[in-house]
C-alpha cells in the first residue's frame, strides 16, 4: 500500500500498565502501509466515555487482573458499541479465558509471547473483512427498509386514482351517467372486472408487507368453523359466475371449534377459493369440507383443474414463486397469494399445505389444519404487542452478541418494544424493582448468579412473581431445572427466530 492508498484505522488501547501501553503500540506501528491513530486509556471508565465521543474501529484491552478486568471491559465495549471490534491481550493467557472472550465477541484473544509473533497487518485486514461485512449488512437492512416504504407509497398512490376508475365505471354500467348499448356495457364490464383486479392484487402487496413488518396484532377468538364456512360460502364470489362453476360443502354434524380471527382466515379461504377458480374448467365443480380429528379442524379447497407436479409442492409457499404447471395451470399472478395465507395460518398456530399427485390428475386440494379448542377459550392476541402499550423487555443476558441476535428477533414482533438488556443476575433484580418488565429473557449460565437463582429471586419481590420468563440454554438439564424453578417457557440453543418470535408473541399477548 502505498501512502496515497492507506486505509485509515483509529484504535483505542485500554491497559493500567504504562509498560502494556508500550508494547502494544510498539508492535501496532510495524504494520505497513496504514494510517494509524492511537489513542490510549488507563481505566475501562475512561475508555468507554472515549468511547461515546470516537467510534474507533479496534480496541485493545488489556487483562491485567485485578488492576483491569479485560473481560468485563469487553462486555461492555461490545454491548454498547457494536462498530468497535475488540482484541483482548493478556500477560499469561489460559484456554478458558480465550473462550470466554471469544464467546462475548472478541476479533482475537492474544497473550504477550503471542503479541510478538503476531502479523498486524494479517490482523487489520479481518479487521476490514469484518467492517465491511456489518456495513453490508447495515446497508441491506436500509435498502430492505425502502424498499418496503416504496412498496407501500406506490401502493396507496394507486389506490385512489384506481378507485375512482371502479367507481366512474359502476356508474356507467349501472346506468347512472345514461343508457350504454350493449357493446359498450360489455367494454365497461371488463373494465370493472380489470381493475377489481388490479386493486386486489395492490391490496395483497399491502398485507403481505404489513405482515412482514408485523403492523398488526391479530385477536384471536374462539369460532366454529362450521357455521363460519356456512357463512363464508353464501356470501357472492364474482369468479364462480363468471366460470359457471358450483361450489359445494360438506360439513360434519358437530362443532369445531378454533381460535382465529373470522377476517384474516377469511382471507386465507378466499384466496383458496380464488385459486380454485382461477385453475378450475368451466363448468366444474369446487368443493369445500371440513373434517374434524382429535387435535385439529381439517378444511380442504378441492378443485378440478390439473395437478401440480411433486418438484414444484414445495416451493408454492415461496413469495414470488407462480407455479406452471401444464398447459392449462399456467397463469399471471405475483405469487404472494399462498405465501401471505401460510403467514396468517401459522399466526393461528396452524398449518398449510397443498397435496396434489402430479399435473396428468384431475384436482388439487389445499388444505388448512388448525389446533381445537375449548368453545369457552379465552381471547388472545398474537403478532404485534398493541401499540398503545410499550412494554418493557428485559434480556438478562452476558453475551453481548447474543444480546444483538435477540434485539435483531424483536425488532421484527415489534417496533415499539422497550428492550433493555443488562449482563448479570443483579442488574436485572434492580432493574425488575426500578421498572417491572412484560417479558424477562434470561440465560441460564451467568457468572456471578446463574439463571435459576434469578428466577428464584423474582419470586420474592412483590412486582416479580407474576413476570413472564423465557429461558435459554443449552442443557435440558437446566432447562428443566429453570421450569421447576418458574419459567414460563424454555428454549434450547441453538434456536430458530420463527420459534423465539412466537414464544416471546404468546408471552407478551400474556
Amino acid at each position: 500500500m502505498s501512502p496515497l492508498t492507506s486505509t485509515q484505522i483509529s484504535l483505542l488501547i485500554v491497559a493500567k500498565d504504562q509498560a502494556h501501553q508500550l508494547l502494544l503500540q510498539k508492535k501496532l506501528k510495524t504494520a505497513e502501509g496504514w494510517a494509524l491513530t492511537i489513542h490510549t486509556a488507563p481505566t475501562g471508565e475512561g475508555a468507554l466515555e472515549m468511547l461515546r465521543e470516537t467510534t474507533y474501529d479496534l480496541v485493545f484491552i488489556d487483562d491485567d487482573k485485578p488492576a483491569l478486568d479485560g473481560l468485563q471491559v469487553l462486555s461492555l465495549v461490545r454491548q454498547h458499541f457494536t462498530k468497535s471490534a475488540a482484541v483482548v491481550v493478556a500477560a499469561a493467557g489460559d484456554t478458558a479465558s480465550a473462550v470466554d472472550a471469544m464467546k462475548k465477541g472478541a476479533l482475537d484473544y492474544l497473550t504477550h509471547q503471542e503479541l510478538k509473533s503476531l502479523d498486524v497487518n494479517t490482523l487489520f485486514h479481518r479487521l476490514l473483512e469484518v467492517r465491511n461485512l456489518t456495513n453490508i449488512n447495515m446497508e441491506l437492512r436500509q435498502i430492505n427498509q425502502m424498499k418496503n416504504e416504496f412498496i407501500a407509497n406506490i401502493s396507496h398512490e394507486l389506490r385512489t386514482p384506481l378507485q375512482i376508475v371502479i367507481g366512474y365505471a359502476k356508474a356507467l354500467e349501472t346506468g347512472s351517467l345514461g343508457k350504454l348499448t350493449d357493446d359498450q356495457a360489455k367494454a365497461v364490464r371488463s373494465v370493472v372486472d380489470r381493475s377489481e383486479s388490479l386493486l386486489e392484487t395492490i391490496n395483497l402487496i399491502l398485507r403481505s408487507r404489513d405482515n412482514v413488518l408485523r403492523e398488526e396484532a391479530l385477536l384471536l377468538k374462539p369460532i366454529d368453523l362450521r357455521a363460519w364456512i356456512e357463512g363464508f360460502t353464501k356470501k357472492p364470489h364474482r369468479g364462480l359466475a363468471k366460470k359457471s362453476m358450483r361450489l359445494e360443502t360438506a360439513l360434519p354434524s358437530e362443532e369445531a371449534w378454533v381460535l382465529a380471527n373470522e377476517e384474516r382466515l377469511g382471507e386465507v379461504l378466499a384466496n383458496l377459493l380464488s385459486n380454485a377458480v382461477k385453475f378450475g374448467p368451466e363448468g366444474s365443480l369446487i368443493r369445500i369440507a371440513l373434517q374434524k380429528t382429535e387435535e385439529a379442524a381439517h378444511i380442504l379447497v378441492k378443485d378440478e383443474g390439473p395437478g401440480v407436479a411433486p418438484e414444484m409442492l414445495p416451493h408454492l409457499f415461496e413469495k414470488f414463486y407462480v407455479a406452471k404447471q401444464g398447459p392449462v395451470r399456467s397463469h399471471t399472478g405475483l405469487g404472494l397469494g399462498l405465501p401471505l395465507a401460510k403467514e396468517i395460518v401459522e399466526l393461528h398456530s396452524g398449518r398449510i399445505w397443498i397435496e396434489s399427485t402430479g399435473p396428468d390428475a384431475a384436482g388439487t386440494t389445499a388444505v388448512v389444519s388448525l389446533p381445537l379448542c375449548p368453545r369457552e377459550a379465552p381471547e388472545r392476541y398474537v403478532g404485534q404487542v398493541e401499540r398503545a402499550q410499550k412494554k418493557k423487555v428485559l434480556i438478562v443476558e452476558d453475551n453481548p452478541d447474543l444480546v444483538e441476535v435477540l434485539r435483531l428477533f424483536m425488532s421484527s414482533i415489534s417496533p415499539n418494544l422497550d428492550l433493555e438488556a443488562v449482563l448479570t443476575g443483579f442488574d436485572a433484580l434492580k432493574s425488575i424493582e426500578d421498572r417491572a418488565p412484560s417479558l424477562v429473557i434470561l440465560d441460564v449460565m451467568m457468572p456471578g448468579m446463574d439463571g435459576i437463582e434469578v428466577i428464584r429471586r423474582m419470586n420474592l419481590l412483590p412486582q416479580g412473581k407474576d413476570i413472564p420468563v423465557l429461558v435459554l440454554t443449552g442443557y435440558m438439564e437446566a432447562a428443566q431445572k429453570a421450569m421447576r424453578a418458574g419459567a414460563k417457557e424454555v428454549l434450547l440453543k441453538p434456536f430458530e427466530k420463527d420459534v423465539f418470535v412466537k414464544k416471546v408473541t404468546r408471552l407478551l399477548a400474556g
